[in-house]
């Protein structure tokens, strides 16, 4: 490689470029004309070079090449959302030091360019993964779905998926970003968008190894570890045996939603699997809670009668987590967390709920906007 480091001193006074200027020319898409051409190298001249020479120079301009494909390769395609459009190969050589076209100026300087890229909040934006595992707690589902063909034979599909309202379909992209997997779609004569993952291989490889190492809180936990045992039947191919079918058949009645009424039609006396239990974890994760408050949280400011005010009203404000009464544990638990805030019941509704909730204008300064100042919301809520 010493060559590489000086090419240009190995042919002496050799003017032996008449050749490549056409050719560097070519890749950078302008007219082949040496005049155009500036090299950094007063000893060249129009010479022709021996075969030991040509040989040197040709290894030289593929190191050159091979370096600025793997830099492309390696550095440049992880930067292209720092960057004004991405690069171009024929770009880096344009910049280069020993390449450079006569009269040409960069639009803007590249080492300016990433170091200011680089230094912005935006590589602060990456989802973390408690945060990715909360929001699922609040929005996600597990599902199977079990249908019958017209020729009468059970089909067994499986998804895990979020579905928003289609404003916010940009965190969805952010989601199928984090994951590297699956698709966001549309329905726009709902106003939904839902990110949804199907494919068995990277539901096994991917989705379940995330909520493994990163377990979720809710009782939907109990969802998805029978949920990765019908993956597991599915992905082993025993959904196909009549006993594996069967096994799914208790792990799908077991499942939140419960069993649909064609299949129970089928199959009245399907036995439901036991359900694992979940113990709640001694204290939250604050990248948990976030991510749990963008899905199910809320921020209001409501009017209400007070007769010691002038007005005879008062303007109040409220932070509010909603959910089933059977995480009536888990709304405790944002008591400890939060260190204020109080937990209801309400049993006059068609599904029995419990809220979190924090009124007090001091504990909402004080604990509740602290606590989103050091760990946002990021995507959502906030300022919506």
């Amino acid at each position: 490689n010493n060559y590489a480091d000086s090419p240009l001193k190995l042919l002496g006074s050799s003017n032996a470029l008449n050749t490549y200027p056409s050719l560097i020319s070519g890749f950078m898409g302008k007219a082949s004309s040496a005049s155009n051409n500036i090299f950094y190298c007063n000893k060249v001249k129009d010479i022709t070079m021996n075969h030991k020479q040509v040989t040197l120079f040709n290894m030289f301009i593929l190191n050159v090449f091979k370096i600025l494909h793997l830099f492309e390769k390696h550095v440049l395609r992880n930067l292209r959302d720092y960057t004004e459009g991405g690069f171009r190969l024929k770009e880096c050589l344009r910049y280069s030091p020993l390449f450079c076209e006569r009269g040409y100026k960069p639009p803007i300087s590249i080492c300016k360019s990433l170091k200011r890229k680089l230094s912005t909040s935006r590589t602060n934006d990456k989802l973390d993964p408690n945060w990715v595992t909360g929001f699922v707690d609040a929005e996600g589902c597990f599902s199977v779905i079990i249908e019958i063909s017209e020729d009468f034979k059970w089909k067994v599909r499986i998804s895990f998926e979020i579905n928003l309202h289609e404003k916010d379909k940009y965190i969805l992209y952010k989601l199928q970003s984090f994951f590297g997997v699956g698709a966001v779609y549309h329905r726009p004569d709902r106003q939904k968008s839902v990110y949804r993952v199907t494919n068995v291989t990277y539901i096994k490889n991917v989705i379940i190894p995330h909520f493994t190492n990163y377990p979720l809180v809710s009782k939907k936990a109990i969802d998805f570890l029978l949920w990765s045992k019908v993956v597991e039947i599915i992905f082993n191919k025993d959904h196909l045996t009549k006993e594996g079918f069967f096994r799914i058949l208790s792990y799908y009645v077991s499942i939140n939603k419960g069993v649909s009424k064609k299949v129970l039609g089928f199959y009245p006396n399907i036995l439901p699997a036991d359900k694992p239990v979940i113990n709640l974890p001694e204290h939250l994760n604050p990248h948990w809670v976030s991510g749990f408050v963008a899905g199910d949280g809320g921020f209001s400011i409501y009017v209400r009668s007070a007769k010691d005010y002038a007005l005879g009203e008062k303007v109040d404000s409220r932070f509010h987590i909603a959910q089933h009464s059977k995480d009536l544990e888990l709304m405790h638990l944002f008591i400890q967390f939060f260190s204020c805030g109080k937990v209801t019941v309400r049993s006059n509704t068609s599904t029995p709920r419990c809220d979190f909730y924090v009124q007090d204008t001091s504990f909402l300064l004080t604990k509740v906007r602290s606590h989103f100042d050091k760990y946002p919301e990021r995507i959502r809520r906030i300022g919506s």
